[in-house]
């Protein structure tokens, strides 16, 4: 591989590193957002509202066209559905298990991605992949206690990434037709105004501190 591509493959690395400990820290702020009066709609609208006013910002800084017809149809879809669900899910497991877990059991969505890969998209398992996914299901069996108080939680997480994985799967074909600046801009600004809608019908929940 030319230095070119070991560069790419760096800068692919390091963009996965971030989401991931953006995603698993998600959970933590959100405990600390709840504990100082908001709730989760409101959360969700700041998150949602915030990322796609930047999301737009950079679209037309980037002179991308905003998408159209049936890519733009889908889009909305994934956001005003997908994204929701499972965002609320994920929002409100926290609730009721402790964050860790919660960021630990959503981490399950590339096992139903794979899944649903190769029911949907007749993509092949191998030996390989098949042990990969039952020790990954062991593990997560591990750290979830019936008993502790958080199985409710725990549910919501893996309902949350089972809706994550028909999210990837169903945009697997979209997101070739739009670049990731598109799609983003559509997602995040779709969910956002389901939960800005959730959020006045059911009353805004501010933090009631500066650190919250």
């Amino acid at each position: 591989m030319n230095d070119k591509g070991n560069m790419k493959r760096l800068i692919g690395i390091l963009l996965i590193s971030i989401s991931a400990a953006s995603f698993g820290t998600l959970a933590i702020f959100g405990r600390y957002a709840y504990q100082d009066g908001m709730d989760t709609f409101t959360a969700l609208f700041l998150r949602f509202g915030i990322s796609a006013s930047f999301m737009t910002v950079i679209l037309i800084l980037r002179k991308e066209p905003f998408p159209r017809g049936r890519i733009l149809a889908q889009l909305i879809g994934m956001g005003a559905l997908g994204y929701v669900g499972q965002s609320f899910l994920y929002m409100s497991a926290i609730k009721y298990a402790s964050a860790g877990l919660v960021a630990l059991l959503l981490y399950l969505y590339p096992m139903f991605v794979f899944i649903l890969s190769v029911f949907v998209l007749r993509e092949k398992a191998d030996a390989v992949k098949i042990t990969a996914l039952i020790l990954a299901l062991a593990g997560s069996a591990l750290t979830v206690d019936p008993n502790g108080g958080q199985l409710i939680g725990a549910m919501m997480a893996i309902a949350a990434a089972l809706i994550y994985s028909i999210y990837i799967i169903v945009g697997a074909n979209v997101m070739t037709h739009v670049s990731p600046i598109q799609s983003s801009t559509v997602i995040f600004a779709s969910a956002g105004i389901v939960y800005g809608a959730l959020t006045f019908v059911n009353g805004a929940h501010f933090p009631a501190s500066n650190s919250g």
